[in-house]
């Protein structure tokens, strides 16, 4: 893996495994409200800039992976602003397809032209993604960055989703938590996120909550 083996610095939030255990058939539910997730945000930003303050930059560059992330780093990069003022704070649109419907794609699919590489490789990269699922998007996204020189890099997301995700972040806000085999043994499949930037059949991203649906 790009970068090491990764531990998480931050997960702010409480864990939220008992909400599982509540959870009525088909239904659907809000499991973070926006004072939440911004409170939340404000938290993981903080630690971040912790981050950069050592490394003595004057600018951060931050990977967005398109769509799903754009709130979470809008809102981010906001609180960078507000607790620091003279940080130089410049923003990559990435734009990753890895989900067809319900499904998760085997591959992950990157437009990355988009990219100021010349930029990438001077100060420090901040990739930030909404949600760790697989972890095949971020994965990708740090071979890539591997790839092009680039060696000075963190990743942030939003939520991780479940608690045997083999691929390790820096800076998580939520942690689900979720068990494939609890799931399974009360005949679900999955949980599909969506709100705050993520969507549900092309819809809700403008949400600015986050809310799941059972997939069965």
């Amino acid at each position: 893996m790009p970068g090491g083996k990764r531990s998480p610095i931050f997960g702010g939030a409480a864990r939220v495994r008992d909400k599982i255990q509540t959870m009525n058939s088909n239904s659907e539910k809000i499991i973070f409200t926006h004072d939440h997730i911004q409170e939340t945000v404000r938290q993981l930003a903080t630690v971040i800039l912790q981050w950069v303050e050592k490394t003595a930059a004057s600018r951060l560059n931050v990977v967005c992976v398109l769509e799903g992330a754009k709130p979470f780093t809008q809102d981010m990069v906001k609180v960078f602003r507000d607790l620091k003022p003279g940080l130089k704070v410049k923003i990559h649109p990435l734009t990753s397809r890895g989900t067809a419907g319900h499904q998760l794609l085997e591959g992950r699919e990157l437009a990355d032209e988009r990219l100021d590489w010349e930029t990438l490789n001077i100060d420090p990269v901040l990739i930030v993604d909404d949600l760790l699922d697989s972890g095949k998007t971020l994965a990708a996204i740090q071979e890539r960055l591997t790839a092009r020189g680039v060696t000075d890099f963190k990743t942030a997301v939003l939520i991780r989703k479940y608690e045997d995700s083999l691929v390790p972040v820096d800076y998580c806000g939520f942690h689900l938590d979720l068990n494939r085999e609890a799931l399974a043994a009360q005949g679900l499949k999955d949980y599909w996120l969506f709100g705050y930037g993520m969507d549900l059949d092309g819809k809700f991203r403008e949400m600015d909550q986050v809310a799941w649906v059972e997939i069965r």
